[in-house]
C-alpha cells in the first residue's frame, strides 16, 4: 500500500519536472476541457523574477550561506472566477490555475555548478482595480517541487509560495505588472521502505520581477452587446400621474456589462421624443465588474403630450448610459418600450388603504376650459352679489346654476370604475358621474381662489358610497350663526366652515345638491361610516395637477338668462331655509339690545329687506353701537347715498376716533366723488 502511494508522489512530481511531458499533458488537458471553458475567460501569466535566498532555506547545518542571487521564470494558466462565478460588485475578481516555475540559484562554494529548483502548484489569486488602468493583486500557490545539483536529483517535497503584484493595464487583455513574493522549498522524502522523513528546508527567500499577464474571452465575438439592459414594469404607467416619476419609478432596470474590463461611473438618464420634456436622470452606480450587473430604477420627466393618450399605448423611449471605460467616457442607448394606460386611468378602486388624494391630479386650477369657464361665472357672480351674503357661498351659488345653464349633467358614462373624466372633458361631454362633477367644481373653485375639499366614503352594505365636494366659506364658526340656521348642514374642521355638496342631486339644483350633501354627512357620523376629507391644496403636494393640453371641440355655451334666474331663485331659496328662521327667533327671543338690534339688521340685509335692516342698524347706532353704525355706513355707501355714509362714518369717528374702518370708509367716499 505504502510503495503505492509513494508512486503516486513520485508520478505528480515528474509531471512537473520535465518540461515536455507537462507541455504536452498541459495542451492535452486545455484541448479536452475546451467545451467546458466556453463561457469562462482565463489568462496566460509568464513571469520573469530575481530570487534573494534568506533566512532557513538558505542557511547549511553548518551555519553558512548556501546560495547567491539568483533568478528563473514562471508560466502560470488561470482561470477567471469574477466574470462568471463569482461576481462581487465592487470588482473583486478570484482566479483559480495551474502555475510551473524553474528558480536557479548559484552555489557560494568552489564549485560552481547551481542548484536548479522545479517547482508545479494550484495557484489562487484575488485582484481589484483600484483605478482604471491599475492593477493589484495578491495570490497564493501550494504544490510540489524538486530540485537538482550536477548529477543528482531529489525526490519531491512542498513548495509554497505568497506574493503580491502591482501593474498596469494597458488593454483590457493586457497587463505588465511588478511582482514580490517570497518563495518556499523543502526536502524531498525518502520513499524507502521505512517510510517518510520529515521535511527540511531546503531553499526559501524573497524574489521580485515582472509579471505579463494576457487574458483572453471565450465568448466574445458571439454577437453580445457590449451593454445588455433589460426593463422591468411590474405595471403601465398613469399618464394623469405623470410628475410622480420623477421621483417615483415607473420600473427597474438590469445592466448588464458585457465590456472586457469593468464600467465606472454608471450614469443612466430616460428621454423619449415628444412624450419626455428632458432627458431625465435615473441613478447612477459607481463600478460595475466585467460580467458584473447592477439595477437602477426608470424615472422620466413626461411631457403634457402623454396626457393625449385616450387609449392604453405604448411608449418608444431611450435609455442613455454612460460610463467611463478604461479611462474614457463612454456612451451607449438602447431603446425600451414603456406601458401606458389612458389618461383617465387612476389606481384608486375604493378599497381600503386606496388613497382618495389621487383624484386631486384631475384639478388643474390653470386649465384653459375650466379656468376660463370659473372667471365668467365669477364675473357674473360679482355683477348680481347680494349684500351682506358670503362671497364663497355666492360664488358657488352661480357655479353650479352657470353649469347646469351650459347644459352639463349628472348622468353615466362609458367610462369604468377606474377612469376619470378630466374637469375640461366634462365640460366637452356635458356630462358626469358624481365624481366628474365634483372635480369640476373643485377646479372652478380653485381657479378663482376658493379652497376646495372632496369628501369620499366607501360603499357599505346599508350605504352606498358617494364622492361629495366641500367650499370653503373662509369664516370661523361665529360668523357662520348669522348665515345658517344651526350647523347641521355645514362641516366645521379647525374653525373653518365648510360647505358640503354631492352632485348625485346635481340635476335639481344648487339647494338640492347642497340639502343632499349634509344629509350624507349626518348619515356618515350617525352610522361612523369611515370617510376621507381631502383638501385639495394639500392634495396637490403628493399629487401634482397634471397640465391636461387643450381640447378641440365647440366652445362651451352658456345661457346667461337661465344662469341669473336659476342663480336667484336658489338664493331665494337659501334665505328662506336658512335666514328667515333666524329672524324669526331674533324677533322672538331679542332682549332690544344694541347687539340684538344689529344682528337684525344683518338678517334683514342678507335676506334682501333693506329698509328693515335700516331701522334696525339705526336703533343700534341711537344704543352706541359702532359696529352698527358701520353696517349702516356701508349699506349707504353700496347705494351710492354719500352723503349718509360720511355721516354715519363721522359719527363712528366720534366714539372711536381712530376707526380704521371709518377712515376707511371716508376715504372711499372721497375718491368716489
Amino acid at each position: 500500500m505504502r510503495k503505492t502511494e509513494n508512486q503516486a508522489v513520485k508520478t505528480l512530481f515528474y509531471l512537473f519536472i520535465f518540461p515536455s511531458l507537462r507541455t504536452s499533458i498541459f495542451i492535452a488537458l486545455f484541448i479536452a476541457n475546451c467545451s467546458f471553458l466556453i463561457g469562462i475567460d482565463f489568462s496566460i501569466r509568464p513571469k520573469g523574477f530575481a530570487s534573494f535566498p534568506m533566512r532557513a532555506g538558505n542557511t547549511s547545518v553548518e551555519g553558512f550561506e548556501r546560495y547567491s542571487v539568483g533568478g528563473g521564470g514562471e508560466l502560470g494558466f488561470e482561470v477567471d472566477l469574477a466574470a462568471k462565478v463569482l461576481p462581487t460588485p465592487m470588482g473583486l475578481g478570484f482566479t483559480l490555475g495551474l502555475e510551473g516555475a524553474m528558480l536557479i540559484n548559484p552555489l557560494q562554494s568552489s564549485n560552481p555548478s547551481p542548484a536548479s529548483f522545479y517547482s508545479g502548484a494550484g495557484v489562487l489569486g484575488i485582484y481589484i482595480f483600484p483605478l482604471s488602468r491599475f492593477f493589484f493583486r495578491i495570490d497564493g500557490a501550494l504544490g510540489v517541487n524538486g530540485f537538482s545539483y550536477e548529477e543528482r536529483k531529489s525526490n519531491p517535497g512542498l513548495y509554497w509560495r505568497g506574493g503580491t503584484e502591482l501593474g498596469f493595464r494597458f488593454t483590457p487583455s493586457f497587463i505588465i505588472a511588478a511582482n514580490v513574493g517570497w518563495r518556499h522549498y523543502t526536502y524531498g522524502f525518502d520513499f524507502a521502505d521505512n517510510g517518510f522523513e520529515s521535511s527540511r528546508f531546503v531553499n526559501s527567500g524573497i524574489y521580485t520581477g515582472i509579471t505579463m499577464q494576457l487574458s483572453f474571452q471565450t465568448n466574445r465575438g458571439r454577437g453580445r452587446d457590449r451593454i445588455e439592459v433589460s426593463l422591468v414594469q411590474d405595471t403601465s404607467l398613469y399618464p394623469v400621474f405623470m410628475q410622480l416619476y420623477q421621483t417615483n419609478p415607473i420600473g427597474s432596470v438590469h445592466i448588464r456589462n458585457n465590456e472586457n474590463a469593468e464600467l465606472r461611473n454608471v450614469r443612466m438618464s430616460f428621454r423619449s421624443d415628444g412624450y419626455t420634456a428632458s432627458e431625465f436622470p435615473c441613478g447612477s452606480v459607481p463600478i460595475i465588474p466585467r460580467g458584473g450587473s447592477s439595477e437602477l430604477p426608470l424615472f422620466a420627466d413626461f411631457s403634457p403630450e402623454i396626457l393625449r393618450f385616450t387609449d392604453s399605448s405604448r411608449i418608444l423611449g431611450e435609455l442613455v448610459i454612460r460610463y467611463r471605460f478604461l479611462g474614457k467616457e463612454r456612451e451607449t442607448v438602447k431603446v425600451v418600450t414603456l406601458a401606458s394606460y389612458n389618461r383617465n386611468m387612476v389606481t384608486f378602486g375604493g378599497a381600503a388603504g386606496d388613497d382618495a388624494s389621487e383624484f386631486a391630479a384631475f384639478i388643474s386650477p390653470t386649465s384653459p376650459e375650466t379656468l376660463d369657464f370659473a372667471r365668467f361665472i365669477a364675473g357674473l357672480s360679482r355683477a348680481n352679489s347680494r349684500i351682506g351674503h358670503n362671497r364663497n357661498m355666492q360664488y358657488s351659488i352661480w357655479l353650479l346654476e352657470g353649469l347646469r345653464a351650459s347644459n352639463i349633467r349628472f348622468g353615466k358614462t362609458y367610462s369604468s370604475s377606474k377612469e376619470v373624466q378630466f374637469p375640461a372633458e366634462t365640460l366637452a361631454y356635458h356630462t358626469g358621474t358624481s365624481r366628474d362633477l365634483a372635480l369640476l367644481f373643485a377646479a372652478a373653485l380653485e381657479g378663482v381662489g376658493i379652497s376646495s375639499a372632496f369628501i369620499y366614503f366607501r360603499e357599505t352594505e346599508n350605504s352606498a358610497g358617494d364622492f361629495l365636494v366641500a367650499v370653503n366659506l373662509g369664516i370661523g364658526q361665529s360668523a357662520a350663526e348669522t348665515l345658517f340656521n344651526g350647523t347641521e348642514k355645514i362641516l366645521i374642521i379647525n374653525d373653518e366652515v365648510w360647505l358640503p355638496l354631492s352632485m348625485t342631486a346635481f340635476n335639481r339644483g344648487f339647494m338640492a345638491v347642497w340639502n343632499k350633501g349634509a344629509e350624507i354627512l349626518d348619515q356618515i357620523f350617525t352610522k361612523g361610516l369611515e370617510a376621507d376629507f381631502v383638501m385639495v391644496k394639500e392634495a396637490w403636494a403628493s399629487y401634482p395637477p397634471a397640465p391636461l393640453p387643450e381640447l378641440e371641440g365647440s366652445p362651451l355655451r352658456t345661457d346667461t338668462e337661465a344662469a341669473i334666474n336659476q342663480a336667484n331663485l336658489a338664493l331665494q331659496a337659501y334665505i328662506i331655509q336658512e335666514i328667515y328662521p333666524l329672524i324669526f327667533m331674533a324677533q322672538s327671543t331679542g332682549d332690544n339690545t344694541a347687539a340684538d338690534y344689529n344682528r337684525l339688521g344683518i338678517l334683514f340685509a342678507r335676506a334682501g329687506l333693506i329698509n328693515d335692516g335700516k331701522i334696525n342698524y339705526e336703533n343700534a347706532a341711537k344704543l352706541g353701537s359702532v359696529p352698527a353704525m358701520s353696517n349702516r355706513g356701508n349699506l349707504a355707501l353700496i347705494e351710492q347715498d354719500y352723503t349718509a355714509a360720511e355721516h354715519w362714518f363721522r359719527q363712528m369717528l366720534q366714539h372711536e376716533p381712530a376707526n380704521k374702518a371709518a377712515l376707511r370708509g371716508l376715504e372711499r367716499i372721497e375718491g368716489s366723488r
